[in-house]
């Protein structure tokens, strides 16, 4: 429909949305006028109602542009888009009945079609259900509406490392060791159930008011369990899986054959990230990146840092070796080695850092006793109580087995968020229009969209929404191999050349 220019052109709109019952709505509007504070156009009536809490600024944007359909997903209301990806599309959403907030990662329809999509999105929802760790996300359930298939996950106000770096530049020692243990924590629960994440990077890893750090996005995991059977090298074709900035050596070879070793790999590379306030190449394109991680080392740490103590620079040198064999073996090894200069406490993250929720998730807040987000202790007291209770292990995970150097059990923290999506259109709550339709507009614009395209800045609980991505990079071993081959030769020469007119 085209879009509103009149108020009761808009107000048309919103009773068809179902989004504000009629009686809330028609009292709303009384008190506007009886106020003498009555709107003169759609615009000014759209912000008062996101200023009173009765719809979301993404409503507002969605009902001016004359879309009233597609904000009901299966049980849940869509309040935001959180973020956008080429595997999914993440929205905060809220429970018609139970009013809980949750977080949706919804699988576009033109990725539902593409066999490999739509495995590595069931791999996704399996692995999840396997992991219960207070450090990696936890997701509720697996959802099918029509043709679109979605993930429903825990939502989590925070900011994940490559903003928070973003915002408040290299980390001081306590703090980038305290979350780099953190995900250690997470990666070895994972690593004993067989896991290999593959994507680890500052994008993925949320850290709440807390100060806990969750692994978000098990889009690219691979399971020992699928080995044998060589569904991960079928899925994974010949493309190079991760981002270039953190990927591993091998996993830039071979993406299908890697261990929880590339996951350390990509932990190195985030804790250098933290500390340095930078990449280990900020400089080069995706392909001389990749080259780079297999033939060259970045700029020592201690160089950036000369304030670092040498034996930390040398646990993020060893996290940092081409050869899987030279790095520490398991994450419980990383944990054991940060140990030293994790035993300060930290507080949690200023509030200035966190996103603000707008008054609409305040107002389900508010419905909902108990709801609200709690910051209680430092991060520290955090971890000590996770390691002491066994906190996030899970009753199933009979072959978990504790994490040395602590008053317990190893390092924690709590719940976890999501993020990555593209955006479906406005609709309605249960009874007030025909849900069937509602999924026909979400599939039609989930289907229009460009897959890739970045969310709006700024917003709660994603998974990185404006962080940069090269989750497929799509380059064939040949490729990588013969770029090696060509730096080589070009070294050889040049050494050539100078021993020439040395002579």
């Amino acid at each position: 429909m085209p879009a509103p220019t009149t108020v009761p052109e808009l107000l048309d709109r919103l009773r068809r949305s179902g989004l504000v019952p009629s009686d809330r709505l028609d009292g709303f509007l009384a008190g506007l006028q009886a106020s003498g504070r009555a709107p003169a156009t759609p615009a000014e009536l759209l912000g008062r109602m996101v200023e009173a809490g009765m719809i979301t600024q993404f409503h507002a944007e969605r009902l001016a542009a004359g879309k009233y359909k597609g904000f009901q997903l299966g049980s849940y209301l869509i309040l935001d888009q959180l973020g956008t990806g080429g595997m999914g599309q993440v929205y905060l959403a809220e429970h018609a009945a139970m009013r809980r907030l949750v977080a949706l990662k919804v699988l576009p329809v033109f990725a539902s079609e593409d066999a490999v999509a739509r495995e590595r999105f069931l791999r996704e929802a399996r692995a999840a259900a396997a992991l219960d760790h207070p450090n990696i996300v936890r997701v509720f359930d697996l959802c099918q509406e029509g043709r679109l298939l979605y993930l429903v996950m825990e939502y989590v106000e925070g900011v994940n490392l490559q903003a928070l770096i973003a915002r408040h530049g290299p980390l001081d020692v306590t703090a980038a060791c305290h979350y780099a243990r953190q995900v250690a924590f997470g990666l070895q629960h994972a690593h004993e159930l067989g896991f290999v994440h593959r994507d680890i990077k500052p994008a993925n890893l949320l850290l709440d008011r807390a100060g806990v750090v969750r692994i978000l996005d098990l889009g690219l995991v691979r399971s020992e369990a699928d080995a044998g059977a060589g569904l991960t090298r079928q899925l994974d074709g010949r493309s190079i899986l991760g981002t270039a900035d953190y990927v591993a050596p091998e996993q830039a070879v071979d993406s299908s054959n890697v261990d929880i070793r590339a996951d350390l790999y990509a932990l190195g590379a985030t804790l250098y990230f933290l500390l340095a306030g930078r990449p280990m190449f900020p400089e080069g394109r995706t392909a001389q990146k990749l080259v780079w991680q297999q033939i060259k080392d970045p700029v020592p740490i201690g160089r950036l840092r000369p304030e670092l103590p040498p034996e930390l620079a040398g646990v993020v040198h060893t996290l940092l070796q081409k050869r899987p064999a030279d790095r520490y073996q398991t994450p419980a090894q990383v944990f054991e080695a940060l140990a030293p200069w994790a035993q300060d406490e930290v507080p949690p993250p200023a509030e200035s850092l966190m996103p603000t929720p707008p008054p609409r998730v305040m107002a389900s807040r508010s419905a909902v006793p108990g709801s609200a987000p709690r910051v209680s202790g430092s991060t520290s007291q955090i971890l000590a109580l996770a390691m002491r209770s066994g906190s996030g292990v899970g009753s199933s995970s009979a072959t978990h087995r504790p994490l040395p150097g602590g008053p317990g059990t190893g390092g924690g923290a709590t719940d976890g968020g999501r993020g990555s999506a593209v955006i479906p259109t406005p609709g309605a709550r249960p009874g007030t229009a025909d849900p069937s339709s509602e999924t026909d507009a979400m599939q039609m614009e989930i289907t229009q969209r460009t897959p890739g395209k970045e969310a709006r800045p700024g917003k709660a609980g994603d998974t990185a929404p404006t962080a940069p991505r090269d989750t497929i990079l799509g380059l064939p071993p040949a490729a990588v191999i013969g770029a090696i081959s060509a730096a080589v030769v070009f070294t050889l020469l040049a050494a050539v050349w100078l021993v020439w007119r040395a002579w």
